[in-house]
Order: C-alpha cells, then structure tokens, then sequence
C-alpha cells in the first residue's frame, strides 16, 4: 500500500483538507448519497472502543476522531458519538461492546486490549448488526467488518534488524517493551526477537516491560542504563521509550548508544540534536491516521457500499538521512509528529485500492 500524494503537515490537518474543492465535492456527493439510502433519519450510533487514553498518541488520535466526526456533520452525516475507554482492563472493554450490542450501535471503532480475549464478544457484536472496524491493536477474529493496521511483527523486525546490523551482529543491548499482554506490543516484541534469537553475538542484558509513557519510562531507563554502562545499542518499541532512552544516558553522562524508537517527537529532536555527536537512530511510525481510515471504511460500510476486510497502512521509515523532517520544534516533545499526511480523498482511494486487491485476489466462483 501507498498513501501517494500527501497534504503538507501543519497543526490543523482538517484547515488543508477543507480547501479541497475536489474534496468537498465528493464529500457532498457520499453526504447525497447518505441522506437518498439510508433507511433511517437517526444519526449515526458510533462508539469507539479503546483499551486506554492515557498515552499522547491516544489522545492525538482522539483529535483525529473528532475532527472527522465534525467534518462529516458539515456535509450532512450526523452522528451521536460516544468514547467507551476500558482504563486498560479487558474485561471492561468486552463490556463496553457488549454495551454497544445493546444499545444497537451502527459502528464500533475498536482498538484492542487483546489479541483473544475480544473475539467472542467482537464475533457478537459482527452478528448482531453492529459494522465493527478494528485498528492499531488488532484481535484475531475474522468475525468483524474489516481492520485497518500496520505489520507490527515487521515492525519487530524491522527495527530489531537494524540494531543488528549497526552492531555488526555482536553486542550487549537493552530491550524495551510496552505493557504486557497488549497486542501491539507483544507482536512488535516477537518480530524482534526472532531478529535477536537469530544472531547468537546479540546478548539481550536487560528487559522491561513499560507503559507508552515517558516519565515511567525515565525512571525504570536511568535504572537500566545504570545497571548494564557497558550496553551497545537500546531497542525500544515506542518513541517515549526511546526519548527517555537517550535522556538516561545523557543524565548520567554516558556516551550515547545507538538506538531504535518511533516518531515520539521528543524522541526525534533529541536525535536530530545529537547527529553531530555522531549518534544514530532508526524509528518507524503507528500512523493515527488509522483511525480517519477506519471511520471512513465504517460509514461506508453502514450505507452498503463494499469494504475491504482488511486495509494495510505501510510503515514509514525514519533515519538520520531524514529525522529532521520528522522532528518538529514547533510542537510538544509529548507528540507524535507526521510530516506529511493523506487526505481524505487520499484515504477514500487507499480503501477502493485495497478492496480492488481482495478482488484479484479471490478466485472466480
């Protein structure tokens, strides 16, 4: 998948899509099409499901939500709107849903505490009407309307490799986990280590598993880093990890380690910083994206027009070559920054693309 064209980032993303001429013209023609097809004048009943809200990507994908939300009752799709937040606990998010099967929900945004734990009442939820669209934290169930996700084993590997190879296959390193027993991180984790079990020169001297937050992540790192001074490179599954990564060592006056993050700002501009020092870096991005992705596959879903059952969102690569594109001074460390993102007539064509490949791909009857 490609998102081809992109809009240039700025604060607002929904100030750029809003001057699209061509993009409000086919938003009032789905809204036309809303209003013609649907058996209904209710608004739309859309509940988002979420394992937390805590971390900064959460809640920058709540924005994401919102402003969607905002952008679809201006070309006529109205919608009642409600955020369903588990507070990391699994069986309060199987109730959550069980909650929107209930109250007959349309649509139900979900992003998974549990790759399994979900299935029985997400399969409910398919059965009984509900379009459910899983991204981010995926479950393992086919029984749902489609998931929109990024390969988070590849990611695994993807940036497990390149600690590899900036050690030249031998090395002590730190390796730094989200929480356990959540989705994303556990396949982000197995990616990497069937990169790490494969080359037998990579000692793995310390591990942690670590909420997506940076403060957590500063005290347990300086503690790391003060046990394990001769380390050679940390590998950190999310970029407020791999921020306090560098801030621990740089705190305790230690030379910096080369180290594998993601697009936590905070993460990137320490980077970006630090190259003249001779530091090096690698992180790829949880794109939030997804969620306006999700939505759009969702609505699209409800008023009977074909979707994909899966939607994959390709992981952007970020190096020393181009971490300064990333990083951005104008914005909070605490943020995920995205130099460039798609429009929604971009995301209109990354849905019929992917659908066109379900196509191809299914046999004649």
């Amino acid at each position: 998948m490609s998102s081809g064209a992109a809009c240039e980032f700025s604060m607002n993303r929904r100030e750029v899509v809003q001057k699209s001429a061509a993009l409000a013209a086919s938003l009032g023609l789905f809204a036309r099409m809303w209003q013609e097809t649907s058996a209904q004048d209710e608004p739309l009943k859309i509940g988002w499901s979420t394992i937390y809200l805590t971390p900064s990507w959460m809640t920058e994908t709540s924005n994401e939500i919102d402003a969607e939300l905002e952008r679809m009752r201006e070309e006529g799709i109205e919608s009642d709107y409600q955020v369903f937040d588990a507070n990391g606990d699994t069986p309060t998010q199987i109730a959550q849903i069980q909650t929107m099967i209930d109250q007959q929900y349309d649509i139900c945004l979900l992003i998974a505490g549990s790759a399994t734990a979900l299935d029985s009442v997400v399969a409910d939820a398919h059965a009984a009407g509900v379009v459910v669209v899983n991204w981010d934290s995926l479950v393992s169930t086919d029984q749902l309307t489609a998931k929109v996700f990024e390969d988070q084993v590849e990611w695994g590997r993807l940036t497990a490799q390149w600690v590899v190879d900036e050690l030249g296959g031998e090395g002590k390193i730190l390796a730094i986990n989200g929480p356990a027993g959540i989705a994303v991180s556990e396949q982000r984790w197995s990616g990497a280590k069937e990169i790490f079990d494969a080359n037998a020169g990579i000692e793995i001297a310390g591990t942690a598993n670590i909420e997506y937050n940076e403060a957590p992540a500063l005290v347990e790192l300086t503690s790391l880093v003060a046990a394990n001074p001769d380390i050679d490179a940390i590998w950190c599954q999310a970029g407020a990890h791999a921020s306090a990564a560098m801030k621990a060592l740089t705190q305790r006056g230690m030379d910096l380690v080369p180290i594998a993050g993601e697009n936590f700002n905070g993460f990137l501009k320490q980077w970006r910083d630090a190259l003249d020092q001779g530091f090096t870096g690698f992180a790829t991005a949880e794109l939030n994206w997804m969620a306006v992705v999700s939505l759009q596959l969702a609505v699209k879903a409800v008023n009977g027009e074909p979707v994909p059952s899966a939607v994959e969102i390709e992981l952007p690569i970020i190096t020393d070559d181009n971490v300064a594109e990333w990083a951005n001074d104008d914005l909070p460390d605490d943020y995920y920054t995205i130099p460039q993102v798609p429009s929604t007539e971009e995301i209109d064509q990354m849905i019929a693309d992917a659908l066109a490949r379900e196509a191809e791909a299914t046999p004649a009857g």
